[in-house]
Formats: structure tokens, C-alpha cells, sequence
């Protein structure tokens, strides 16, 4: 991203004709530019920019006259500069959001290699800004112009920002960059432990045949970065289960042309690194390995590109750079191109098409990798730009890292709109996820995606958190069903209701059950349990025979919680007694009817 431009006016000495102006094209090559930049961010967030620039002719007949600055935002205030002669009124306009600043220099350094040195300072708010509970820093880049020698930047923050939790790139040495490193994006930063947001989402379910049906939404689900609290799920589903992505599905029965709407109150927590209390179930690699819709692991091109790269992130690097962001696509319905049409159309992506191809490729090079979508917090929507319309969301994809045993996500979307900041060694705290699509390549759908035809507006609500030490731990409640009475010498069958309606999953449920009298025995584990998930153990029983009638009783242990079921064996006789006695009831009946049957035709 050209995040800057520097323009250089000149004048050439000759001595026939005098002073002749030159324009920056034909005076390029003629000096170097060697700059010195620091970024000092207040505790307010406001960041005093200080450039002290070295200008060395290259040529004894030119000098410099006039210096150009370009910046990419409508946020500076206080320009300052000044030089070996003194204090330089500067000239500043503001259009399109981007601020031009131009200094004309009070001395003039004329002869081969001689200098002229000059500052400029000024007050930038858009380089700091807090997010919620973190503290975003970007430093924008330079272009790599062969008139630029060296180009060091130093950057410091207040301690009461607290630690980095990351800087992209790692600084060449303590807080300083080089030229090197800036040409490739400048610098990334966040200084937190984690982001909390409140994610309220709406959903509507139709059924539009004539027979009942069962039917799932997908909720924010927890991941290695992310942490789900469910505050409130109305209505309360049949149960909540989890398939083989991770992703959290919450199940409804509806009646026949029936219209059901959802509400979900949620507060997310997105980590910077794979949360240690998360275990990433064991994978099934050839599900994300196959070829699907959108990702062509078999097209010539794509297994060409696999061949060439490798690795997760030379695919990454390639996906970044051979694509270029479309943003006239980001306020229309954009259709998904797939990878292979990607490829061959590069300059028609939106994050939908970086995604499906950096997957193709991996997939073709035996990477395993998948689609994640949701909600991705921007405050600049040119760098960071969400691109799926419906309620903004945005796409990205992760590989799975057989070393680590974890699914690592990257954006190669903002990668390249940023102009090079690394979404691949570190994400942000700013990636939401509703859903993951590895199995099946455009399913379950996020949230957004479940919407009224009748209603306008959005279905997705996404603020920092107002209560970040919020907490609605998860609540494991339990009941025995079981009859209350039960025949001896034969089967009776119920079932422990194992129930979680908190907010958080619950993990390591232990089950036990014994019966006294009986044979029921019951030890069972349940790894997870998600919030306002229903599961179901069965028990079954048989029971002695017995002359007389008994108490029986299930004592049921769920975690450190007991339940009891308390029911009557009968004996068998009594079974058949109560039969017998029924035929005799009824056969009285019968024969009572038709005997006032039979009075009734006799003639009088």
C-alpha cells in the first residue's frame, strides 16, 4: 500500500541559463533521502510523528527547493517544520481524507555530496486507537523507492498501555524498524490480554412443508482464539450439539408451515494465541483433504500452484499478493467464485475468493484447511475491509498445524489490503467466529444468513463488551426418568437427563448410577457439554421375582451431585391378576349389554 508518496521539487544550476525548475520525474535519481522517524503515542492515544530527513546531493548541479508529503488520513493537526535556516511556514490541504503537506526550504545546499537537513513534526489520532480493551497500533509503511536510503523508525508507548501482546514485525532492535522492514507493510501492534464483545444475533427458522420438521442454526462456537459465554437463547432449543467442524448447533422441532425466531445474546472473548484450557478434537485429515464446491483441488492450475507452494505460508504469501482486493464488489451481492475462477480473475476478489483459494491450494499440497466465517471488528474499512453483505461479515481461512494440534487461522484478505502486515504469524483480537465450513464447503451457515424476507435491518449486533467480567458459568442439572412401577422379571427402561443451562460448556461429566433392588449400573462420561445442550443415558433394569409388592430406588451421581428415583416392583402374578380381573370386567359388560339387548327385542 503506498501509504505515503515524497515529491521533490528541484532546480538545476547551469551556468549559461541560470535557474531552471525541474519537475520530481526528470530530478529523480539526483539525491537520497535518508529519514529518521519516531512515533510517540500518548496515554490518550494521540501520537506526536517526528521526521528528522537528510537530503544528500548526488549530482553538484542540483539542489533540493521544495519537500512533498502525501499521508493516507484527515487526522494530522499540528505541523511544525523547520531546517538549518529556520522555522518553515508549511502549505497543508486536506482531500479525500488524505492530508498534503508541502515545505519550501529556507537554504540551499549546492555541490556533490553536500546535505541539507530538515524536521517536521506533527499530531496524528489515527495511529493509536483503542478497541474495547485493547490498544491497536499501526505505523503505515513506505514505498520502496530507490531514493530512500535509510528509513529507521522508532515507536514508544506509555506503560500504562501494558505489555505488547504482539508487534508485527518483531522490531530489528529494541522499538526500532528499518527500511527493509517497512517497505513491507509497516508495523502491527496490539498491547492487551484479550477482547470481550457483546455479540447479539437474530435468527428465523421457516418451515414450509406440510410436515414437522427438526432444523439447526449455528451460534458462535468456542476455538482455540475464542471464548463463547451464551447468555440467553430464546426460545430454549431441543439441545445444542457440536459436528465434526467444532460448531455449535442448536436444534428446533417446528410444525408444519411454522416461522420460528431466535434471539442469542452472547459475549465472545477472541485470544491473540491458542487458549491452553481448549483441546482441539483429534481430526479425520482426508475431510480436509477432498475436493468440493469452491475449492478445485484438482483443477490443472491449482495442483500447478500446489506443486510451487508448499507451505502454509508461501500460500499465504502468494494468495496475498497475486490477488487484489476489489472494492467496488463490497456493497453488492457478490457471488463466490471459487478458487480456480480466482486464480484466473485476480483482480475481481473480495475475501470470499482469497479464502477458497488459499484453501485449494493448501488441500492440493495435502495441507489440511477450512473456511471460517463471521464478524471481524474494523475502524478502517479500506485497510481492513469486510466484504460478505449480508450484515458485514467477512471470510478467512485456517490450516491445521499437525505439530501443534491446532487449527491457525490467517487473513490473506487484509494482507494484501494493508499493503504486507502479517495476518500470518499473529491474527488480532478482532476475528469473531459464527462458523466453520471444512466438511461441507458452504455449510452450516453463520449467522446473518438466517433472515425474515419481510424485515429489513441487520440480524447481527457486535459492540465491546460494557461488562467485560460478565460471567454465566455453566449450570449441569439432572433427572431420572423413570416408571413408577415396574413388573418383576421383566425389562423396564428409562433415562438419566443430563442438562447444562448456563453459559459455558461444561467438560469431564461424570455418571453413575446403581439400583437397589435391581441390576442397573450405569458409568459414563460426558467430555462436553454445551450450553443448554440436552443429553440422554439410558438405564435399563430387571428386577426378581417376588411373592409380595417392593420399594425400589435409583440413586443416580452426577458430578458431586446425587439424584434419586424412588419406584414399586410388583409381582408377576399381580400383572396377570390385574389382567384377569379386566377379561372378567369386561366379559360382564359384554354380556350385560347384550342381555339388555335381547330384552329388548322380546315380544311384549
Amino acid at each position: 500500500m503506498r501509504n505515503f508518496l515524497i515529491r521533490l521539487a528541484f532546480v538545476a544550476l547551469m551556468l549559461l541559463f541560470g535557474f531552471i525548475p525541474f519537475s520530481a520525474a526528470e530530478a529523480a535519481g539526483e539525491f537520497q533521502a535518508d529519514y529518521d522517524v519516531q512515533y510517540a503515542v500518548s496515554p490518550a492515544g494521540k501520537t506526536i510523528v517526528t521526521q528528522h530527513i537528510t537530503l544528500t546531493n548526488r549530482e553538484p548541479d542540483f539542489y533540493p527547493q521544495e519537500y512533498s508529503l502525501l499521508l493516507d488520513s484527515d487526522k494530522i493537526s499540528n505541523v511544525i517544520a523547520y531546517d538549518d535556516g529556520g522555522v518553515i511556514t508549511p502549505a497543508i490541504s486536506v482531500k479525500d481524507s488524505k492530508t498534503h503537506i508541502t515545505l519550501k526550504f529556507n537554504v540551499k545546499s549546492i555541490g556533490l555530496g553536500k546535505t541539507l537537513k530538515f524536521s517536521l513534526r506533527y499530531e496524528h489520532s489515527g495511529i493509536a486507537s483503542r478497541a474495547g480493551s485493547i490498544w491497536e497500533i499501526y505505523v503505515p509503511g513506505v514505498i520502496n523507492d530507490p531514493d530512500i536510503g535509510a528509513y529507521d523508525v522508532t515507536l514508544s508507548v506509555p506503560p500504562s498501555f501494558g505489555p505488547a501482546a504482539y508487534l508485527s514485525p518483531i522490531a530489528s532492535k529494541v522499538n526500532t524498524w528499518t527500511k527493509d522492514q517497512m517497505i513491507k507493510g509497516g508495523i502491527a501492534g496490539a498491547y492487551g490480554q484479550n477482547q470481550k464483545f457483546d455479540v447479539n444475533l437474530s435468527y428465523v427458522l421457516t418451515n414450509e412443508t406440510n410436515a414437522p420438521d427438526v432444523q439447526e442454526i449455528a451460534l458462535p462456537p468456542d476455538t482455540a482464539y475464542q471464548e463463547v459465554v451464551l447468555k440467553s437463547l430464546t426460545p430454549k432449543p431441543a439441545t445444542v450439539v457440536k459436528d465434526d467442524d467444532g460448531n455449535w448447533l442448536a436444534k428446533y422441532s417446528l410444525a408444519p408451515r411454522q416461522s420460528l425466531s431466535v434471539q442469542a445474546e452472547t459475549v465472545v472473548a477472541t485470544y491473540l494465541s491458542p487458549r491452553k484450557t481448549f483441546q482441539t478434537p483429534p481430526i479425520r485429515e482426508d475431510e480436509y483433504l477432498r475436493e468440493q464446491k469452491y475449492w478445485e483441488t484438482t483443477s490443472p492450475e491449482i495442483v500447478k500452484l500446489a506443486a510451487s507452494y508448499t507451505t502454509p505460508r508461501d500460500i499465504y504469501q502468494y494468495v496475498s499478493t497475486h490477488l487484489s482486493y476489489a472494492y467496488e464488489k463490497v456493497n453488492a451481492q457478490a457471488t463466490r467464485m471459487g478458487a480456480a475462477a480466482a486464480n484466473s480473475k485476480p483482480t475481481e476478489a473480495v475475501c470470499m475468493e482469497f479464502t477458497d483459494l488459499f484453501i485449494a491450494i493448501a488441500r492440493a499440497a495435502g495441507i489440511p484447511a477450512r473456511r471460517v466465517v463471521g464478524y471481524a471488528y474494523t475502524n478502517n474499512p479500506k485497510l481492513r475491509p469486510l466484504s460478505l453483505v449480508s450484515d458485514v461479515l467477512h471470510a478467512w481461512p485456517e490450516y491445521y498445524d499437525r505439530e501443534l494440534k491446532v487449527w491457525v487461522p490467517v487473513d490473506p484478505t487484509w494482507a494484501n489490503t494493508t499493503g504486507g502486515v502479517d495476518y500470518f504469524t499473529k491474527l488480532d483480537f478482532n476475528h469473531i467466529v459464527f462458523a466453520v465450513q471444512g466438511v461441507d464447503s458452504d455449510y452450516p451457515y453463520p449467522a446473518g444468513y438466517y433472515k425474515d424476507p419481510g424485515k429489513t435491518g441487520r440480524d447481527i449486533s457486535v459492540e465491546f463488551s460494557k461488562d467485560p467480567n460478565t460471567k454465566k458459568s455453566a449450570e449441569v442439572v439432572s433427572v431420572i426418568e423413570f416408571p413408577e412401577q415396574v413388573s418383576a422379571g421383566t425389562t423396564a427402561r428409562g433415562s438419566i437427563i443430563v442438562e447444562n443451562k448456563g453459559g459455558e460448556s461444561a467438560y469431564t461429566i461424570a455418571v453413575t448410577a446403581v439400583s437397589e433392588p435391581g441390576n442397573i449400573r450405569v458409568a459414563e462420561t460426558v467430555p462436553e457439554l454445551l450450553p443448554y445442550a440436552v443429553v440422554r443415558i439410558p438405564i435399563v433394569g430387571t428386577f426378581d421375582h417376588s411373592l409380595r409388592s417392593v420399594d425400589g430406588k435409583i440413586t443416580a451421581q452426577v458430578n458431586d451431585a446425587l439424584i434419586t428415583r424412588s419406584f414399586r416392583i410388583r409381582p408377576l402374578y399381580w400383572v396377570f391378576g390385574l389382567g384377569a380381573l379386566l377379561l372378567v370386567l369386561v366379559g360382564i359388560i359384554v354380556f350385560q349389554v347384550k342381555k339388555a339387548v335381547w330384552k329388548s327385542r322380546k315380544p311384549h
